[in-house]
């Protein structure tokens, strides 16, 4: 049954005649035939239907990806849709682009972001006659980024795949929430080595980092995961908003998170090998800001560098994370020695002053 109503979707998405009820009645049967059938067989369906993401009609293509991400946030396998889904947003987001960088030189200078943003979408309207398939790629964008988020999220293979996307999704985003959205999670790192280290404690990890979108919610994993010291040690946050962090869980509850660090960029080592007074403004500009991303953070002897600190000013936000199904974690490999710690610090100080 559910060959048979893939194809029929199919078929009237392909079909210019095809009402729009007509689509969603075809949805519908789909979507029924899916809730009698195994995982495998809706795996199947997903890959046969990725196979029309390339439909001259944007918007009928656009539907069926909708399809296929609704189906891969109810567990199936991204991978089924992730080849062909890249392949068609590669060219969505190189043709807006091309849009935005023409609407861009045409747009008067403005003071104020709305203003800005307005005058892009009269120019816009402007240029669509003569760019009318650039201007379709816009519009189609708009439905086109909702499954990618979805596959994006489920897999960092497919992350990996598509990461090349991002600098035409960069070009967009100060005007296409798809540019936006789609910028943010292929910038998110996967297996990225890491040190991190509280010098005041002599405390470190080696290890790794993958799924986290901010320093936000990198903050508050190594709140969770960092060694304590003290045999009577609380835990820095509870586990309903570590799990929120990781991914799992609901996006977000009412919990609000305090930082009891400040963190720091290796260059911020001293050369008492301790950190700058957390008081003396001097010192953030060695900070790593939570509304950075562990992309921004420096590497040292490759690894994302981390020292942590003792906070300048209470530092409070909402225990959520930026996308519901994508996972995060950091892992510790290996626990750091207090002489470990030295020399790591040691090695830091004197890159600092080689530099």
């Amino acid at each position: 049954m559910l060959t048979d109503t893939t194809a029929s979707l199919i078929a009237a998405a392909s079909d210019p005649t095809a009402t729009d009820a007509d689509m969603n009645a075809a949805a519908q049967a789909f979507f029924n035939a899916v809730s009698q059938s195994s995982l495998d067989d809706a795996n199947s369906a997903v890959h046969t239907l990725s196979g029309h993401f390339e439909l001259e009609d944007m918007s009928r293509a656009a539907f069926l990806a909708l399809i296929c991400g609704a189906l891969v946030e109810r567990g199936c396998d991204p991978l089924a849709m992730a080849a062909p889904l890249t392949t068609r947003l590669a060219s969505l987001l190189e043709s807006s682009a091309a849009l935005a960088n023409a609407c861009s030189e045409r747009i008067p200078e403005a003071n104020e972001e709305q203003d800005r943003n307005e005058a892009f979408q009269r120019v816009r309207a402007e240029i669509a006659a003569i760019m009318p398939k650039q201007n379709a790629a816009w519009v189609a964008l708009e439905q086109f980024w909702r499954p990618a988020i979805a596959v994006f999220a489920a897999s960092s293979e497919a992350r990996a795949a598509a990461r090349l996307l991002r600098d035409w999704a960069a070009q967009i985003s100060d005007y296409h929430e798809a540019g936006h959205w789609l910028r943010l999670i292929l910038s998110v790192l996967d297996n990225e080595p890491v040190v991190v280290i509280e010098p005041e404690r002599s405390l470190g990890i080696l290890g790794r980092i993958s799924g986290i979108v901010d320093n936000f919610q990198l903050n508050t994993l190594l709140m969770d995961v960092f060694p304590r010291s003290g045999l009577f040690s609380r835990s820095r946050v509870s586990q309903r908003v570590a799990d929120v962090a990781r991914g799992r869980g609901p996006q977000q509850t009412e919990d609000i998170v305090t930082s009891v660090w400040n963190l720091y960029t290796w260059r911020a080592i001293q050369p008492d090998l301790t950190l700058p007074d957390p008081k003396d403004h001097a010192s953030s500009a060695f900070w790593i800001w939570n509304e950075g991303s562990p992309e921004d953070i420096p590497l040292f002897e490759g690894r994302r560098a981390v020292l942590l600190g003792p906070p300048s000013y209470p530092r409070s936000w909402q225990s959520q994370r930026t996308f519901g199904g994508l996972s995060a974690e950091v892992i510790c490999e290996q626990s750091l020695k207090k002489d470990e710690v030295r020399h790591w610090l040691q090695r830091m100080l004197a890159a600092k002053a080689a530099s």
